[in-house]
């Protein structure tokens, strides 16, 4: 199974952002089964190419094709997908100068759609880390709920443990998404301090659209203040620990912020099994007992990691477990780097470890409306 659960949605969501842009990249490697030029590909296409683990393979998903680009595609549009590695970028965000995005998984069964499936938001590449999988997709409702695992933080020789307890607030008209509600304590050797929960915590700056100088909402642990920060401010400022901004959280360190600080999600292991059932069916009282089980033994022995780039992909195409390494059956929406086309992706056929040496891969894709 994947990380998130798998739904199979077939309604149209996405509305265009953008105008189509140009671009210019050499096409080195063009799939059969092309339509006439200029034509809408309105079938599903198919490409082979080869993954690796020291250059990124670059495709436009329009033919699709594999295009050649200068360095890392920080400066082209011409791309709309990178390959490096287990890991997959979209051209949008941290990884690209377009404005691509995507989501999923979603299930199988989407692919047979010729119109985009509804979600709830389309993810650019952005800085994250350990809290990459603090939510569950629920597809029946479109909400996000909280796995409420239990994340220590480590800020020099400090250490807190911080849980999500919720993303809405109630409203009279409805929920509210990203507002958030955590709960979270400094943990020492000498024991676990006060417990302090915040609620409201307004990470929704921006809609549910990308915009890069929307507001995070960026928390002192110490001081209990939020501090409003563009992603740009917040890479300069050293005076927060956990920022907030839509559903994304991360903390101040690595390509984050400067001040050093590092997350673990101690319940990590148990995600690739957890079912939307078990998840929707959990609460802030229910999830009290774990919460205060992470003591100073489970926070030090922990191995922390500094935030990184985060995608929509993440390792939830891979089949989690396998071995040899196979892929998903599942389906990503994304949005291509002129922020206005629309596929439907999917993959097979992965013919080793990508992440250890040169490996195949086929790439199916279909333009949806």
């Amino acid at each position: 199974m994947s990380r998130i659960a798998r739904v199979d949605l077939t309604f149209v969501a996405l509305v265009a952002l953008v105008a189509p842009l140009g671009c210019g990249s050499e096409s080195v490697n063009e799939p059969a089964n092309q339509g006439d030029a200029g034509a809408p590909a309105t079938r599903t296409q198919s490409l082979t190419l080869t993954l690796g683990p020291d250059a990124r393979s670059f495709v436009e998903l329009a033919s699709p094709s594999e295009v050649t680009v200068e360095g890392e595609g920080e400066s082209s549009i011409a791309w709309d997908l990178a390959f490096l590695g287990r890991d997959i970028f979209t051209n949008g965000g941290i990884s690209g100068p377009g404005n691509g995005s995507a989501f999923g998984p979603l299930s199988a069964p989407t692919f047979l759609s010729d119109t985009a499936p509804q979600v709830p938001l389309m993810l650019q590449d952005r800085a994250g880390g350990a809290f990459v999988d603090w939510y569950d997709y629920g597809g029946a409702t479109h909400q996000l709920f909280s796995r409420y695992h239990v994340y220590g933080l480590k800020d020099g020789e400090r250490y807190y443990k911080l849980q999500v307890l919720g993303y809405y607030a109630e409203k009279p008209s409805g929920p509210v998404p990203a507002l958030y509600h955590v709960r979270y304590a400094e943990v020492t050797e000498a024991g676990v301090g006060e417990t302090h929960e915040l609620r409201g915590i307004d990470a929704s700056a921006g809609g549910s659209q990308p915009d890069a100088d929307a507001l995070s909402a960026c928390l002192n642990l110490d001081t209990e203040e939020v501090a409003p920060r563009t992603v740009a401010e917040a890479m300069e400022a050293d005076d927060w620990h956990v920022c907030f901004r839509r559903e994304v959280v991360s903390v101040n360190g690595g390509i984050s912020g400067p001040r050093g600080m590092a997350a673990v999600d101690l319940q990590g292991a148990l995600t690739a099994e957890e079912t939307e059932a078990q998840i929707q069916a959990r609460t802030a009282d229910s999830e009290l007992a774990v919460f205060e089980e992470a003591d100073a033994d489970a926070l030090l022995g922990a191995e922390y990691q500094e935030d990184g780039a985060v995608t929509a992909f993440g390792r939830r195409w891979l089949e989690p477990g396998s071995d040899p390494l196979t892929v998903s059956d599942d389906v990503w929406l994304v949005v291509g780097a002129d922020g206005a086309s629309k596929f439907l992706v999917r993959f097979s056929d992965l013919s080793a470890d990508p992440a250890g040496g040169s490996a195949q891969l086929t790439l199916d894709a279909k333009a949806v409306r």
